[in-house]
């Protein structure tokens, strides 16, 4: 599973009324280390940029959660909770999520008009929410089978001595879908038509009604893709064999929701302005259940 990484913030700082390069605020300090996973709660995540709209969004934060949870209610007829406001290039990234009728975290991106100042509008990536929605979907149409998954993972965490992302983490810098602490669903509206549609018709549809539609556009029940992630306690990756030996366990525990998996295992740290490890790992790919 890709990740993409979120280019550095470039700035000068004016401190005690002159330049010094060697001062940095706490913020950009936190911005350009890293932090063990297991005391990572969101510090220093941020945007490109975020640093020239940081005043004006503070100023209008109230207003932006707002303009986030409206265009929630209108478009996808969702209600939402905000978990955190990120300064962006011109904008603000609104981190939510919803918990109820399904659970999903996502993102919208809020920003001020060019022509009239505090005035300010929302908008979100294209099938960013589409597709969150779609995972918050099918852990409501497997709910059994994702709590088997939830017992399963923290288990193979405990007895392979690996950790997951905290809550916080997740909350503040998650817009994945459905997340956990070990694994998140990878579901694209595109394909699940059918799923998606009978959401925005009917937001209480029934888990029943959801596992008809989702074998109607999955008919193999391969396409959606859950990505399993564990750190290690040590900042080094361990040996290949034990992503093989997590991917093995996997492939013969029963009760466990469709789809294609991979196990995947990073060092014990997280990059702290993207919220995410540096890419470098061991895994199995292609894992179908």
């Amino acid at each position: 599973m890709k990740k993409k990484i979120i280019g550095l913030l470039a700035s000068l700082l004016l401190l005690g009324g002159c330049f010094n390069l060697n001062e940095k605020t706490e913020q950009e300090k936190a911005q350009e280390g890293t932090t063990p996973v297991q005391d990572y709660v969101g510090q220093g995540f941020s945007f490109v940029d975020g640093d020239k709209s940081e005043e004006r969004v503070k100023e209008y934060e109230e207003e932006i959660k707002q303009k986030a949870i409206e265009y929630m209610q209108t478009k996808y007829k969702t209600k939402v909770k905000v978990n955190n406001v990120v300064p962006a290039r011109n904008a603000a990234v609104v981190m939510i999520e919803c918990e109820g009728p399904i659970q999903f975290h996502t993102s919208v991106i809020v920003g001020e008009s060019i022509n009239k100042k505090g005035e300010w509008s929302a908008r979100s990536n294209e099938g960013e929410v589409e597709q969150a929605i779609v995972s918050g979907l099918y852990e409501k149409a497997y709910e059994t089978e994702f709590r088997n998954l939830d017992k399963f993972t923290e288990k193979l965490a405990k007895e392979n001595d690996l950790l997951g992302l905290r809550d916080e983490a997740i909350e503040k810098t998650s817009s994945s879908g459905y997340t956990s602490n070990h694994y998140f669903i990878s579901a694209s509206s595109l394909s699940f038509p059918s799923v998606y549609q009978a959401y925005i018709e009917n937001q209480r549809i029934a888990a029943d009604e959801l596992k008809l539609l989702f074998a109607k556009d999955d008919p193999e029940g391969n396409i959606l893709s859950i990505p399993m992630e564990f750190y290690s306690k040590e900042d080094k990756l361990p040996d290949q064999e034990i992503a093989d030996n997590l991917a093995e366990r996997l492939k013969q525990e029963e009760g466990l929701p469709k789809g294609n998996y991979m196990v995947t295992v990073y060092k014990n740290f997280i990059v702290n302005r993207v919220g995410l490890p540096d890419g470098e790992n061991i895994d199995v790919e292609e894992i179908i259940k």
